[in-house]
């Protein structure tokens, strides 16, 4: 086992049964809690996405939505775009997947609601 987890884990058994009982539901909270959330898949922007960043903001967890099925689809950034997405992505505990995901279904709301709009 790495080093970090091993810190974690020895930090975590030096909890009371109660202390315990807490980070648990914390955490199995944050895993199982609804994603993505609604507002961040309707950013306009990556810099949409840092605004109300803050504690209450956890990453994706496990769940049907965040398993699949899924199509991959090769993209390649420019080495600056690549270390600001993985810097900002590590900063604020998303997935570059999930971020590119928001922005893509963005981009294609964005695209089918000016297709309604010049048809309708």
């Amino acid at each position: 086992m790495p080093e970090l987890p091993k810190l974690l884990l020895k930090a975590f058994r030096s909890l009371s049964d109660e202390e315990q009982e807490t980070v648990m539901s914390e955490l199995l909270e944050a895993r199982t809690a609804p994603w993505p959330r609604p507002e961040l898949l309707h950013a306009k922007t990556l810099a949409d996405l840092t605004m109300g960043i803050g504690p209450d903001i956890r990453p994706p967890p496990i769940s049907p939505e965040t398993v699949g099925p899924w199509q991959s689809v090769p993209v390649r950034l420019s080495t600056e775009q690549h270390e600001r997405l993985k810097q900002w992505c590590q900063a604020n505990g998303f997935t570059m997947a999930v971020v590119l995901r928001g922005l893509v279904a963005r981009f294609l709301d964005d695209q089918a609601a000016r297709r309604r709009d010049r048809s309708g």
